[in-house]
């Protein structure tokens, strides 16, 4: 798949279970195949944002993967494809979207990478959109609606882990 034009990002919405066989093996393969896929149809954060809904543990190694590597923009841009989660799931609950996932990536991330780290991709996130809202690239809503998405789907966790989380997402969007 390396090298080709597949549509990965139709496998991974069809065949959810393909995708976690897929991009269960070592990161460097997966990273290859996300970086070689279709930069307009499937660009690495569309695919991570996919895999968040089948498989949020994967999600979280890709995520990490990519950091390591440096391409910080990955991960924010990844972050930020749930900003509209919740108000699409209000329009259909047919959606491949899982607010409970995202929850799940979330606190993965927090137990693998740490509160501080967590935070400080989210802040990225929240600047790189800050400009994109700028230069009206994105609705000027975009950054609440990502925060009121992050902050319901922490409240499918646990209270303590849900506050944790929340305290979180308010210190990256400046809002404690």
């Amino acid at each position: 798949m390396v090298g080709s034009q597949f549509p990965l990002e139709g496998l991974i919405l069809a065949q959810p279970e393909a995708d976690a066989s897929i991009f269960a093996s070592d990161a460097q393969p997966s990273i290859a195949i996300m970086r070689n896929s279709d930069p307009f149809l499937a660009p690495p954060w569309r695919i991570i944002y996919r895999i968040i809904n089948s498989d949020p543990g994967q999600a979280v190694k890709l995520m990490s993967e990519f950091h390591r590597l440096g391409e910080t923009v990955i991960v924010a841009e990844a972050l930020a494809q749930i900003a509209y989660d919740g108000d699409r799931l209000e329009r259909s609950s047919k959606l491949p979207i899982s607010l409970e996932n995202n929850a799940d990536l979330l606190a993965r991330l927090v137990i693998s990478e740490g509160e501080d780290w967590l935070e400080a991709r989210l802040r990225d996130s929240v600047e790189l959109f800050q400009g994109r809202m700028i230069a009206n690239e994105v609705n000027p809503d975009f950054l609440d609606n990502y925060r009121e998405t992050l902050e319901v789907s922490a409240s499918h966790l646990d209270k303590s882990s849900a506050s944790r989380l929340t305290a979180i997402i308010r210190r990256a969007f400046e809002l404690s």
